[in-house]
């Protein structure tokens, strides 16, 4: 559990590294001789830490005035932290998730190939925000499975709309509802809440849902992506994040897997969601 406050903690703050001004310079502190193990304070009990999680939040949140939507899920003990859990914020690029979801449980259902190619149309074009296949000259050709990686990965805005259209976007709708993410509003006006997306998150993770080898593909594009300033920045180097970000005007998220050192189980993760708006 204090490893559970200790990521929340940087993972909230890691957003607000974004816009927050520069910190004041640290004051010089008086090295203290170290305590005897004899006056080691003794481990905290999980209600206390729940307890202790939930101030440090609330104190934070009062430290930055915004609105805030934050669910810390420890899915080992299943205690979990939440703040504003059914609040709709603007999904920005979380609304990826989704998409993702709905190909890659059609792939598991032997209704798609993944392996099956995609060709990028004029109308797919979106020469904004992040991702790379805007530069490409429409005609590019790629496999489904490429064309979701990038969308991940890359965050990439073209990828995603060649997806909707492939897919349809009724059937990611339809696939939101049958997981229970209802309060997701996919295509317009693009709202989402931390529960819906804690939900898309247990399902990436869920082998059940796809299969092993999906469900660990999909966490694959979710790691080690090119925006790791936000859930990752803080933690050790060595800390698997599967994560996907989000960022549209003065909304910012970040939502993904947090692995214990040395772990890649599922079962052992820590889910987080936050957004700020």
């Amino acid at each position: 559990m204090a490893f559970t406050i200790f990521v929340c903690l940087i993972g909230l703050v890691g957003l607000l590294f974004i816009t927050s001004p520069a910190e004041e310079e640290p004051v010089a502190r008086a090295r203290l001789p170290k305590a005897g193990s004899r006056l080691s304070a003794p481990e905290p009990t999980p209600q206390a830490a729940t307890r202790n999680l939930r101030s440090e939040l609330e104190r934070v949140a009062e430290r930055y005035p915004a609105s805030y939507g934050v669910i810390v899920a420890d899915s080992s003990s299943g205690k979990t932290i939440e703040m504003n859990l059914d609040q709709p914020f603007l999904a920005a690029s979380l609304t990826k998730l989704p998409v993702l979801l709905t190909l890659y449980r059609a792939a598991a259902r032997g209704e798609v190939d993944l392996d099956s190619e995609i060709t990028m149309l004029t109308s797919d074009v979106q020469a904004y925000g992040t991702g790379v296949l805007y530069r490409r000259p429409v005609g590019t050709t790629m496999t489904l499975r490429e064309c979701a990686e990038l969308m991940i990965q890359e965050s990439d805005n073209t990828a995603w709309v060649m997806l909707n259209r492939y897919l349809r976007r009724s059937n990611v709708e339809t696939e939101l509802y049958a997981m229970g993410a209802r309060s997701t509003e996919h295509w317009i006006p693009n709202t989402t809440t931390p529960h819906d997306v804690l939900l898309m998150l247990e399902k990436v993770a869920d082998p059940s849902y796809t299969s092993p080898e999906l469900s660990a593909e999909m966490l694959g594009f979710m790691t080690n992506t090119p925006f790791e300033d936000r859930l990752p920045r803080p933690l050790p180097e060595e800390t698997r994040v599967a994560h996907k970000i989000g960022s549209c005007a003065d909304t910012f998220s970040d939502a993904g897997l947090v692995f214990p050192e040395g772990s890649r189980n599922v079962e052992d993760a820590y889910y987080i969601v936050v957004i700020e708006s």
